[in-house]
């Protein structure tokens, strides 16, 4: 416990340290033996004190049982308790001759607490969001040993469990004094309260506030000095408060001892209210996201040349408003560029009280673009609002609340629900009005039917009472739009869920997309709602890093299902390639949010890795904030910065040599005019990382001035795909301004993947004679000019064999005739669809949405593609190894076909499973049977209008060629049994 500096007029005694502590259990046997009632502290004399530290959880100082339940879904505790539990501690207070003022203070407590200071019982605390405070002045005995004893309950005393701030996926029931605890010594002549409201249009300051005397006969030689220290590290000019003597005594006013209101009895209080210029001398320096400039105020209470109190208070010249659809910062749009904080602490369980921690994490968060955070249904504790101030992030606060009790709107939500968050509203809104990071406020996440909630929308009301300079909304996420029967200032929808949209589509390869379809249905703004959701594969290298109180469980089934396929050996391939595939789904989804002119802004869910939710592996970061390596700061910010430079076009594949029309627009939320813009732009081959592609051609032009807060098209780019051969290309662009051959006023760029694919001719000389295929597929015949062509149960397996004039057959059902003829050494290509397989797996070209178990009923619950470099099946085929958008038609809503009878078999072209379930999966594989060669794929060759796109004809081209060339020399084998058994025998008619 640290000594104050007592010669100070207001000082703070610092309590942290080792306290007496014994849980409740313990401390019920010793009360029972003396029959005490239950509030009544344990003995000081009791033996089963233990010892603790503040701060601190229970858990993560030995405290509490080891679970026995282990789970899967999200992660365990090294240990838990849920209960109550006793602090105690003996604490010298100096001496005080003047007398004072007291306040004891806890913070990060975990639900309520109740204090007993030199044996008084001081009162009960509840709230979840700010730290519990009693005046304690009567009980006070300076220059003594004085008691103080503290109760702690962390059950659950509401029905508000969904909470983030201990919910069972996010922050769980921990307990404790995690914030610390303090005793507040104040001057008997203090300043009671001082509020400070920027006025940035103005250039100037309303400052408000309360003196709080003793002695009414002494408050006219008060006097109140105002110190401003711009951000610059310059003292403005010093300014004198003028009070105002209306004198109200606190003594007036019903008062509980105890209670958090700290003025005495018979104070008189004395209000001061003024608007000060800040000085013209120094130009007003704005508190933005880029440049989070702080003044600092101090404010001293003088009586002739003697101080008596002083206080400080930082604050940001800021204003946040909204402007028609448009959210404005200091009159310039802005779009947030956010991400979702779910209260995920992985090493302490409990949210952190160190500026530096959260400094850290908004560093991070900035690098790669991002400029808002969104507190899901939980507000942070002070050291956070700190770091966002000084970092200069926009942050949204929620009440401690999701829950189910707003959803219809003609029935009223239980009271004592009611009752409880409004009071958390009220101290919530109180104690972040200083925080200029503080812009928006949400009543909690996923709380309304359709039309909203009359009890919520009063909520609002009170809420823009008691501090009109933020924006506020009913809830995060639900509800529909047009809105009917809600109040809000701006609304948080689902660009995945919302009608008309699906998440199956939230992004495509049409890069022209946006989501107008939902902005369009409200005059405020509209912010996208826990976005994209996109997956990658699990990463149990992460679990050394689990030191604190949570164990990854969820990692024990996974790696023993991994372990038990043979499938650990590839997680490294299956990270890079899904994780890849979750940066380009991203890439698209995030730029189809900023190609909508009238979208305000973003909440992504997650840039950070939830494992507590069915370990949602959503991040580009893990859960403590460390990359994945799956990208780069710099790539993100292409598409997510304040300036952002887009690529439209309908199509992702050419044919060769095709025209291409490229739309380039700009969504421009810088904080100026772009004077004298230019677009540059080139069409490269992409010959990979390792390489530099060849330019095929390059361009540029003027646009002119563009304004802030414009999404506009800057016009277009025409050229021509790559003219020989298949081929990868980007049309790479960027946008500069002022002088345009100057590099240093590059201001945005980005780049756009394309693939151009030769139009589909089977000659001869690379295909060889086509009358040599026997086709039963008659959708294919128009790709198969001169093949044979016959019903599959013409397919006389002996006679092809022994005339020798067909070496391949194409069918799209195994029948006893096909299985025969391939064991005696025939050559077949089966193209099965789903029904014709007994386990088909369905896909999509998006990965896993959030997770399986929460969404196991996801069309396509799989992770994208894994392909080897070298697969001489493909070709020419352009891959790098991952899904990408070339593959989109081929393979969204495909079967993939289950190999998990067939262990010996490597699969073609991979399909990476969603690793709960971890089934071995493929859209393509190739083996052995009997004396014949199978290859088999799961593309839907037979659908005529997918056959017309470019990347489609090419495919089948290159796989044809394959099956019938040299290089098809399956490695492994397999028995018609195991073919029996993952393909469904269909009858064939026999000839008579």
């Amino acid at each position: 416990m640290n000594r104050p500096d007592v010669a100070a007029a207001r000082y703070t005694i610092n309590l942290n340290g080792t306290w007496q502590f014994q849980l409740a259990g313990q401390a019920e046997v010793v009360r029972e033996k003396r029959g005490t009632q239950h509030y009544s502290p344990p003995n000081r004399q009791d033996t089963v004190w233990n010892t603790i530290q503040i701060p601190g959880s229970w858990e993560e100082q030995g405290y509490g049982e080891e679970p026995e339940y282990a789970r899967m879904d999200t992660w365990t505790k090294v240990r838990e308790y849920e209960g109550s539990a006793w602090y105690a501690q003996d604490v010298h207070i100096p001496a005080d001759e003047t007398g004072g003022h007291y306040v004891f203070r806890l913070q990060g407590v975990r639900w309520t607490s109740r204090l007993w200071f030199n044996g008084v019982d001081a009162g009960e605390r509840d709230s979840l969001l700010t730290e519990h405070t009693w005046e304690v002045t009567p009980w006070v005995k300076p220059g003594e040993i004085n008691r103080i004893e503290i109760w702690v309950d962390n059950t659950m005393k509401l029905a508000l469990a969904g909470s983030h701030i201990h919910s069972l996926h996010t922050a769980t029931a921990w307990g404790g004094i995690t914030g610390g605890a303090f005793l507040e010594r104040l001057p008997l002549c203090r300043v009671h309260t001082v509020r400070i409201e920027p006025d940035l249009d103005s250039g100037t300051i309303e400052v408000h506030g309360v003196l709080s005397v003793p002695d009414p006969s002494a408050a006219a030689s008060l006097k109140l000095r105002l110190d401003i220290q711009h951000p610059n590290g310059t003292w403005l000019k010093c300014e004198h408060l003028a009070l105002k003597h209306e004198q109200r005594t606190s003594g007036a006013v019903q008062r509980d001892y105890g209670s958090d209101n700290d003025t005495g009895p018979d104070t008189v209080l004395l209000p001061f209210s003024q608007q000060i210029a800040l000085d013209a001398e120094y130009p007003i320096a704005d508190w933005t996201d880029e440049h989070p400039a702080l003044y600092r105020a101090v404010i001293r209470l003088q009586e002739v040349d003697q101080e008596l109190d002083q206080v400080e208070q930082r604050f940001g010249m800021r204003s946040f408003t909204a402007r028609g659809k448009q959210l404005v910062l200091n009159g310039t749009p802005v779009f947030l560029r956010g991400y979702v904080d779910c209260c995920i602490f992985p090493l302490t369980g409990y949210p952190v009280w160190e500026v530096a921690h959260y400094v850290r994490q908004f560093r991070i968060a900035k690098s790669y673009g991002f400029n808002h955070v969104r507190l899901h249904g939980w507000s942070a504790p002070e050291p956070f609002w700190e770091a966002a101030d000084e970092v200069g992030m926009l942050v949204q606060a929620e009440l401690p609340h999701w829950s189910r009790f707003f959803e219809q709107r003609d029935v009223p939500a239980p009271p004592e629900i009611q009752t409880y968050l409004i009071q958390e509203l009220d101290r919530l809104l109180e104690t972040l009005h200083g925080h200029p990071s503080f812009v928006l406020f949400s009543l909690g996440n996923e709380l309304i039917g359709a039309n909203g909630h009359p009890e919520l929308n009063a909520m609002l009301d009170r809420a823009r009472q008691k501090d009109p300079s933020r924006l506020y909304t009913d809830n995060t996420g639900f509800g529909q739009l047009p809105a009917r029967g809600r109040e809000a200032d701006y609304y948080i929808q689902s660009f995945n869920w919302h009608p008309p949209l699906e998440s199956v589509l939230s992004a495509m390869p049409d890069t022209t997309l946006d989501y107008h379809s939902v902005t369009r249905l409200a005059s405020q703004p509209i912010i996208g709602h826990e976005h994209a959701q996109f997956t990658m594969y699990v990463r149990p290298q992460e679990r050394r890093k689990y030191t604190g109180v949570f164990r990854p469980t969820w990692l024990e089934p996974v790696e023993e299902s991994l372990s038990r396929k043979g499938m650990m050996s590839k997680l490294g391939q299956y990270q890079q390639a899904t994780g890849t595939h979750l940066m380009r789904s991203l890439k698209e989804a995030m730029e189809r949010v900023r190609r909508t002119s009238d979208a305000a802004g973003i909440q992504l869910l997650d840039i950070r890795d939830f494992p507590g939710q069915g370990h949602a592996t959503t991040g580009f970061l893990d859960v403590f904030w460390d990359s994945k390596g799956i990208t780069t700061p710099d790539e993100v910010k292409q598409f997510n910065a304040d300036v952002v430079i887009l690529l439209g076009s309908r199509e992702r594949t050419y044919y060769a040599g095709e025209a291409i029309e490229i739309d380039v627009s700009i969504s421009h939320y810088g904080k100026r005019v772009l004077k004298n813009a230019a677009v540059h732009w080139r069409v490269v081959t992409d010959a990979g990382a390792d390489e530099d592609g060849v330019t095929l051609a390059e361009g540029m032009w003027r646009y002119g001035d563009i304004s802030c807060g414009s999404v506009i098209s800057l016009g277009s780019i025409h050229a021509n795909a790559p003219g020989t051969g298949a081929a990868a290309f980007r049309v790479e662009a960027e946008l500069r301004y002022d002088n345009v051959s100057d590099a240093h006023t590059l201001v945005a760029r980005n780049d756009w993947h394309g693939w151009s694919f030769p139009m589909m001719i089977l000659d001869r000389e690379r295909h060889g004679e086509m009358r040599r295929v026997w086709n039963t597929v008659k959708e294919l015949q128009p790709l198969l000019v001169e093949s044979y062509a016959d019903r599959v149960d013409h397919v006389d397996g002996y006679r092809l064999l022994k005339q020798g004039q067909h070496d391949l057959v194409i069918v799209k059902s195994l029948t006893s005739n096909v299985l025969d003829y391939l064991l005696n050494g025939g050559r077949v290509w089966l193209m099965p669809a789903a029904e014709d397989l007994y386990d088909p797996v369905e896909t999509k070209y998006l990965p896993v949405f959030w997770n399986y178990l929460m969404f196991a009923t996801q069309p396509g619950a799989t992770m994208g593609m894994y392909i080897e470099q070298e697969t001489p099946m493909l070709g020419a085929f352009p891959q790098d190894g991952a899904s990408d958008w070339h593959w989109y038609h081929l393979v969204n809503g495909t079967p993939a076909l289950c190999l998990d009878t067939m262990q010996d078999v490597t699969p073609l072209i991979e399909v990476v499973d969603h690793f709960h379930r971890a089934k071995r999966l493929a859209y393509a594989f190739e083996a052995r049977a009997g004396k014949g060669r199978l290859l088999v794929s799961s593309f839907s060759f037979t659908d005529t209008a997918l056959m017309k796109r470019p990347e489609a004809a090419f495919l089948f081209q290159e796989m044809l060629t394959y099956v019938r060339g040299e290089q098809f020399k399956p490695e492994h084998s397999i028995t018609s049994a195991q073919l029996l058994g993952m393909f469904k025998l269909q009858p064939i008619q026999f000839t008579l």
